[in-house]
């Protein structure tokens, strides 16, 4: 599907790029973690782990070199593949984790289970460097793009003007929205945890993202009409209400950012110019969305408690309980706790660090808990629904990927790709297992 006007992406630099909010939002938070390690009196004893430094900088420079390359040649696109994962997952994770680790600003119970950090963090930062070097190489590769030219003859194509699209993305918005409730219901949603599996939870767990596709085509509707009629008011308001809803619902911290990108991509890709206010507005309320959205989450599970299972009614009941907090609560104890756990959330280095310094001593015992070969493993079981295939082995279970490494089952703790080829084929299949998934990148990207 495409609208009339925007078939080409936009490729300008950064007078017209969405660069702006990019840095706007990551200078805030860097500089507001800064002066909170600041005000907390914790800089001095932070020097242990200053080791890091160099290694996080290093990371930087590889992980940020396709943005500088693009920005260079006036083709910056934060939805590029290479620039949103760099700056919307590794940067983030890995170098702002980095420094944050510098800092000795994350207290984990697991720190311990690195054997020899001054060597096995550095180490996981090359790992993660020579990963993402993988991924550019494979993107830039001519493999993806030879794919795309071979399979886009048979693509049907039709240009479709925003009046045509309405009544098609609100029928979207409502299935998604039945989807999304059935999910809720059935625990695949939300702060819960669904015990048992059922034949159809995989296939309801991938089809709730056509709430998002709704949403992305009618913001694109929004964003490329010129008639300013009742639906268009209508269709705002609904949408805009959408998003807390889902983050009362998910009890997620980053639903309410989450929720803000589907706004960004069809504002920049709807034709419209792109001007230094809006850029800074952007940025501002993507940064009010990120702090917002982790006082919420993390309040509302530190309400409830556990992942089991609820009424809807009490759910919906201690979503009310973390608002009341948060308005009775003292704003310097909410910011506090905000930013420590925004800091906890950002910081991925550590967990993939467990796995670089285990990943061959636990091997023998991954066969036990479900993980041995979980890459091809997964890859040939999740193209056939459970309900064609009932007695399907279940894949990779995260809660079992934390009680091996981390000998806690009751948590999920982050799972990476790099972490996942390093166990899966050793060393060799991060830069290679990256390469692959650049291709695929440059195929549904060409």
């Amino acid at each position: 599907m495409a609208f009339s006007g925007i078939q080409n992406i936009r490729r300008i630099g950064l007078g017209g790029s969405m660069l702006g909010p990019v840095l706007v939002l990551w200078g805030v938070v860097f500089l507001t973690a800064v002066g909170f390690i600041w005000y907390s009196n914790e800089i001095g004893t932070s020097y242990r782990n200053f080791y890091v430094l160099p290694w996080v900088l290093l990371t930087a420079i590889v992980v940020l070199a396709p943005s500088v390359y693009l920005y260079w040649k006036g083709k910056f696109d934060l939805f590029h593949p290479l620039v949103f994962a760099a700056w919307s997952y590794i940067f983030p994770a890995f170098v702002v984790g980095g420094i944050i680790v510098a800092f000795d600003w994350v207290e984990w119970f697991f720190i311990s289970f690195i054997e020899d950090p001054q060597y096995n963090i550095p180490l996981t930062l090359v790992y993660i460097s020579i990963g993402f070097i993988g991924l550019t190489a494979g993107y830039f590769l001519p493999v993806g793009r030879w794919f795309a030219d071979r399979i886009e003859p048979f693509i049907p194509k039709k240009e479709w003007n925003p009046d045509q699209v309405w009544l098609a993305g609100f029928a979207l918005i409502i299935a998604g929205s039945g989807l999304n409730i059935l999910g809720f219901l059935q625990g695949l949603l939300g702060f819960q945890r669904n015990i048992e599996i059922g034949a159809f939870d995989g296939l309801i767990s991938f089809l709730v993202i056509v709430l998002t596709v709704g949403g992305l085509i009618l913001w694109l509707a929004v964003f490329t009409t010129k008639q300013r009629s009742g639906i268009f008011y209508l269709t705002i308001a609904i949408l805009l209400a959408l998003i807390p809803l889902r983050m009362a619902l998910l009890g997620s911290r980053s639903s309410l950012i989450i929720g803000l990108l589907p706004i960004a991509f069809a504002f920049y890709h709807s034709g419209r110019k792109i001007k230094w206010q809006y850029t800074a507005v952007f940025g501002v309320v993507a940064t009010l969305a990120l702090l917002i959205g982790v006082a919420y989450g993390t309040t509302f599970r530190n309400i409830k408690g556990s992942e089991a299972r609820v009424g809807a009614g009490d759910y919906m009941g201690q979503a009310v309980a973390t608002v009341d907090y948060l308005l009775e609560e003292d704003p310097t104890v909410v910011f506090g706790d905000t930013i420590q756990a925004l800091a906890n959330r950002i910081e991925n280095l550590t967990s993939v660090a467990i796995v670089v310094s285990n990943y061959e001593k636990l091997a023998p015992y991954e066969a036990a808990y479900g993980l041995e070969n979980n890459i091809l493993n997964d890859l040939y079981t999740s193209f056939i629904p459970r309900f064609l295939w009932p007695e399907k082995p279940t894949t990779s279970d995260p809660r079992a990927y934390s009680d091996l490494y981390f000998s806690y089952g009751d948590n999920s703790f982050a799972i990476s790709p790099f972490a996942d080829l390093l166990r899966n084929f050793g060393p060799i299949g991060i830069p290679i297992g990256m390469m692959f998934l650049g291709f695929y990148l440059r195929f549904i990207y060409a």
